[in-house]
C-alpha cells in the first residue's frame, strides 16, 4: 500500500506527521515545554487536529500532556536502551511475518524506498529520517498484523529521534546499507537476510547508544 496522499488524510493526521517530524529532527528542542497555541501557529491548523494529533503522539511517547504545557521528551540513553528490549523481538517478528505474507503491492513499496534511499546523501538527515519512517511502516503492514504495527510504533519516534540527534554521516552510511540489504532481500523473497540485517542493525544501535552515554559520562 503507498502512503496516503495529503488530498485523502485528515487535518489531524497530516498535523500529526507534522509534528512527529518537528520532534524528531529535533526543531522541537529535546526537554522543551511548548504551548498548543505555538504549535497551532507552527503548523497552521486549528486546535481541534492539533489536540488530535498530541494525544496520538502521546501514545507513542513522543510528547507528554501536562497542566504546564506540552513537554517534548528529553534525550535519554537508558530509556533508548530499554526500548530497544522491546524493538528488537517485535522488529524481527514483523520482518518474519512480512516475508512469508508480502504481496506485489508490498514488493513495489519497498522498491520504491529503495530508489530513493539508495542514493541518498550520507549527509541529509532529514530525508533519511522520512525514508526511515516509511520502511518501518511499509515492514509493519506487510505483516498483516495490525497488533504489530501499532506497537512498533510506541518504540521508533523516540529511537529515530535519539538517532538523528546523535548520528554521524558515518552511522548514517552503515545504516543505509543495512536497510538497503534488508530491502533487497524483502524484495527477493530472501527469508533470512531480512532478518540477519536487522539483527546486525539492533546489534549497531545497542553499541550506539552505549557510546552516547560514555560520552556524557
Amino acid at each position: 500500500m503507498t502512503p496516503t496522499s495529503s488530498a485523502k488524510r485528515t487535518k489531524a493526521e497530516i498535523a500529526a506527521e507534522m509534528l512527529e517530524a518537528a520532534i524528531v529532527n529535533c526543531d522541537l528542542q529535546p526537554g522543551t515545554v511548548v504551548a498548543e497555541a505555538d504549535l497551532m501557529e507552527m503548523l497552521g491548523l486549528g486546535r481541534t487536529p492539533v489536540r488530535e494529533a498530541l494525544v496520538r503522539l502521546s501514545s507513542e511517547n513522543l510528547v507528554r500532556l501536562g497542566r504546564a504545557g506540552i513537554v517534548i521528551p528529553e534525550l535519554n540513553a537508558m530509556t533508548m536502551l530499554k526500548l530497544l528490549e522491546l524493538r528488537e523481538p517485535i522488529e524481527r517478528l514483523s520482518i518474519q511475518k512480512a516475508t512469508q505474507r508480502l504481496n506485489s503491492t508490498d514488493m513495489d513499496r519497498f522498491a520504491q524506498i529503495l530508489d530513493q534511499l539508495a542514493p541518498l546523501p550520507n549527509d541529509d538527515r532529514a530525508g533519511f529520517m522520512t525514508l526511515l519512517r516509511q520502511i518501518h511502516g511499509a515492514v509493519a503492514e506487510a505483516s498483516k498484523n495490525e497488533f504489530i504495527l501499532s506497537t512498533m510504533k510506541t518504540t521508533q519516534g523516540l529511537s529515530r529521534r535519539f538517532w538523528r540527534y546523535y548520528a554521524t554521516d558515518q552511522d548514517q552510511e552503515f545504516c543505509t546499507a543495512l536497510y538497503c540489504a534488508m530491502l533487497r532481500g524483502l524484495i527477493s523473497g530472501d527469508a533470512v537476510a531480512p532478518v540477519q540485517k536487522s539483527e546486525e542493525l539492533m546489534t549497531y544501535l545497542r553499541d550506539f547508544t552505549r557510546r552516547q552515554m560514555e560520552a556524557l559520562v
